[in-house]
């Protein structure tokens, strides 16, 4: 699948090997369900708004539910992390993602901001960032290769580290979301 057009790779023919993924298109919608196994199913619905797809999910921890801001663009993905208090119910912008085709940049928003998530924040965010981490990937000869990079609220690298993971033929999207036999090896 290609997460940047939200298009399918090949088209599936019964019967499925796990893991797959299906598309379902209806004028400027679509359902993408991804299929693990026979038990886990991953579904997000997406609408076209002007030049970009977005979609909204949830996920719920102890304390807290964070919702998911992702718009889908041509050149890039930009994911907006939403943590809400159960308590005061009341959502603040903890992280923002920007992934581009072999690079993603998370900035941290410390304690978080109370602001409306749309897909133009990134620009306007960044700045006031309490720290971010670059990782670049490199693919080769079935090598998954990244380079990881923390920065502080000042720009300064903090940390680099570099880990590499055998991934035969998939591709990135396939690696992250749909496999759990993430093998790490020794980079070379």
């Amino acid at each position: 699948m290609d997460m940047f057009t939200l298009e399918g790779i090949k088209p599936l023919k019964p019967p499925f090997v796990y893991p797959y993924v299906t598309i379902k298109t209806r004028n400027n919608e679509k359902d993408i369900s991804y299929h693990t196994d026979n038990k886990t199913v991953k579904s997000y619905h997406y609408r076209k708004t002007g030049n970009y797809w977005m979609t909204v999910y949830s996920e719920t921890g102890d304390t807290s539910r964070e919702y998911i801001y992702e718009y889908i663009m041509p050149d890039k993905i930009v994911r907006l992390n939403y943590w809400n208090h159960v308590k005061t119910k009341v959502s603040y912008l903890r992280e923002i993602a920007v992934f581009k085709k072999w690079e993603e940049e998370n900035f941290l928003m410390g304690r978080g901001l109370a602001i409306k998530p749309d897909v133009t924040i990134v620009d306007r965010m960044k700045a006031q960032a309490s720290g971010s981490v670059i990782q670049k990937m490199l693919m080769k000869n079935g090598v998954l290769r990244l380079e990881r990079t923390i920065y502080n609220e000042k720009g300064k690298e903090n940390h680099r580290s570099v880990t590499c993971y055998k991934m035969g033929n998939r591709s990135y999207f396939a690696w992250r979301y749909l496999y759990t036999d993430k093998q790490e090896i020794k980079c070379e």
